[in-house]
């Protein structure tokens, strides 16, 4: 091994070092009722006996109307923090980590987020662009390379804009193509596409009438949007506290998880005259919400996305 792979195994295994593994997931979501003072129905989630997560109501934010205007066909929002793109409906790889040095086996498009919830594996990738044979189209969401166009061989091209305060950085040979993402962000100053809100917006009161028609999912780290996504009717009508069985799992948290939890999903179920909002505390160390959540835009970053380059690379920060 040269000193360039070497330099870039040395930098990957850290990534790879603590990443979850599919052993460590839990496939079930144990919601149950209870009544409170008011006597309104409130769900009560438990996750692999992290912290209990209170379900609440709350109305549905709209998002805002020129986002719903500029909504095409065959595109699909992504969002982060503070900002929101538009991206061919097809790519629907997701990996978690720095660019490039984390993607797909199969070279398909990607889409990367250098999430905050790494912590210690959030470290930058220490090539500036894979080789040609390893190369793949993406779209990062706030990873370390400037704004500006960067060329490289082989008619490749990366730009990077800062939008609503965060980098999104677009690598393709379709300079087409990557205008056309790039012009579709936008700043979040209400809510995305999806109703999330760019923070965490805590607990609201509201009711739930009505069967479930639609449901929409919300990923927050430490009170900031990581993602937002729909929920499918079949998944969303699991989460309705209506026909949930009590739970089993006891209301405390787990040992070594943070009360409360940095990392929070909030579910919104709608119906035709009302929404509902389900919080959920997620606890790294002790599980997941399993296949329900843990999906599209909120996959946990896996060892099989860091993708170590062959001798020929050459370092080169980013």
């Amino acid at each position: 091994m040269d000193r360039s792979e070497q330099l870039i195994a040395d930098s990957l295994s850290k990534h790879a070092a603590d990443a979850p593994s599919d052993d460590r997931l839990l496939d079930g979501i144990h919601a149950r009722l209870r009544r409170r003072r008011s006597g309104r129905a409130v769900g009560v989630v438990v996750l692999a006996a992290a912290a209990v997560a209170t379900a609440i109501t709350a109305s549905h934010n709209l998002a805002d109307p020129q986002i719903a205007q500029d909504q095409t066909q065959g595109w699909r929002w992504e969002s982060h923090k503070t900002v929101q793109v538009q991206v061919p409906a097809e790519w629907n790889q997701y990996v978690s980590g720095a660019a490039p040095c984390t993607g797909s086996a199969d070279r398909t498009p990607v889409i990367g987020r250098f999430n905050d919830w790494l912590g210690g594996r959030r470290l930058p990738c220490v090539v500036a662009v894979m080789p040609l044979d390893q190369r793949q189209e993406y779209l990062w969401f706030n990873d370390v390379q400037a704004p500006g166009i960067t060329k490289y061989d082989g008619g490749w091209t990366e730009e990077t804009r800062l939008v609503g305060g965060v980098k999104i950085s677009v690598l393709t040979r379709d300079d087409a193509l990557r205008e056309r993402i790039l012009d579709s962000a936008r700043a979040i100053t209400t809510t995305d596409d999806y109703g999330c809100t760019p923070r965490d917006p805590g607990d609201q009161p509201g009711a739930l009438s009505g069967p479930v028609t639609s449901g929409d999912v919300c990923e927050y780290y430490d009170g900031s949007l990581v993602a937002g996504s729909s929920l499918p009717v079949a998944q969303a009508v699991g989460f309705d506290p209506r026909g949930a069985n009590p739970s089993t799992q006891p209301e405390t948290p787990a040992t070594r998880c943070h009360v409360p939890a940095p990392r929070i999903f909030v579910v919104t179920l709608h119906t035709a005259t009302s929404s509902w909002r389900l919080r959920i505390s997620y606890c790294g160390d002790h599980g997941s919400l399993g296949s329900l959540l843990l999906q599209g835009p909120h996959r946990q970053s896996q060892p099989g996305d860091i993708i170590l380059a062959p001798a020929g690379a050459t370092p080169s920060p980013r």
